[in-house]
């Protein structure tokens, strides 16, 4: 009968749990979900704040948005389950006032950007300046509600869950500054919105800022994106119609 005793010196490993990434492995997935899910978009953006064209979704363009943004999230998840974390460290839970609260961000957002928007264009015109008007209606009316409506339901959640929960909270822990992380996600989630042209992306990038306040003190982010989604509706209602 074959011994069963282990040779002296060995022992059995018992399995292994997640590790707990460094500084250096955070930084590197942060940037490489960040590059993947908004470096085109960036980049285009730039591009067409010095190119103007008024903007036009067609059914290809939304469908290519979607594959981007799945598998931006994908990415971000398998990395983030790979470090021991899950949704709840970036403040992903729900309460049933969730709702309640995003109907108060989406109008507190809109309320700004109309003030905003109406400084700006003010200004703009005071100070003899010439800007390219972006003309936003009608930009939806090639494409099918059928891939639209997809696209609407999964791009606050895409924006908010990596822009405003991943990367304030990344920048947060590794900076140590609410502040710093609060300005970066803003002035990441407004450099692709360039494409509006600068008063115009400025304006967005006003209603996003109350997205940023809210999120940065209370951690919570399931209001943002069910009042970033109830923007997101209502930007559609007024670019239904040429």
């Amino acid at each position: 009968m074959a011994s069963t005793d282990l040779q002296p010196g060995l022992e059995i490993a018992a399995p292994a749990g997640p590790v707990a990434a460094t500084r250096t492995h955070r930084w590197i997935d942060l940037g490489l979900v960040l590059v993947i899910a908004f470096g085109s978009h960036v980049l285009g953006s730039i591009y067409l704040l010095f190119h103007p064209v008024n903007p036009e979704y067609t059914n290809p363009r939304l469908l290519v948005a979607l594959c981007t943004e799945i598998t931006a999230l994908v990415l971000f998840l398998v990395l983030f389950k790979r470090q021991g974390r899950t949704l709840k460290d970036i403040g992903l839970n729900s309460h049933w006032t969730d709702a309640l609260k995003s109907f108060g961000l989406a109008l507190a957002a809109l309320l700004t950007m109309r003030l905003v928007g109406t400084v700006l264009n003010n200004a703009w015109f005071l100070a003899g300046l010439r800007s390219h008007q972006v003309e936003t209606r009608g930009m939806f009316t090639s494409t099918s509600i059928w891939a639209l409506l997809p696209f609407l339901l999964l791009n606050p959640f895409f924006e908010e869950i990596l822009v405003r929960g991943y990367l304030t909270t990344e920048l947060i822990d590794l900076r140590k500054s609410v502040v710093l992380a609060t300005l970066v996600s803003l002035g990441l989630q407004t450099s692709y919105h360039l494409y509006y042209g600068l008063i115009g992306a400025l304006t967005v990038g006003s209603g996003l800022a109350v997205f940023a306040i809210y999120y940065a003190k209370s951690r919570r982010l399931m209001p943002v994106i069910l009042a970033h989604m109830l923007w997101d509706l209502t930007a559609l209602l007024g670019s239904w119609h040429r």
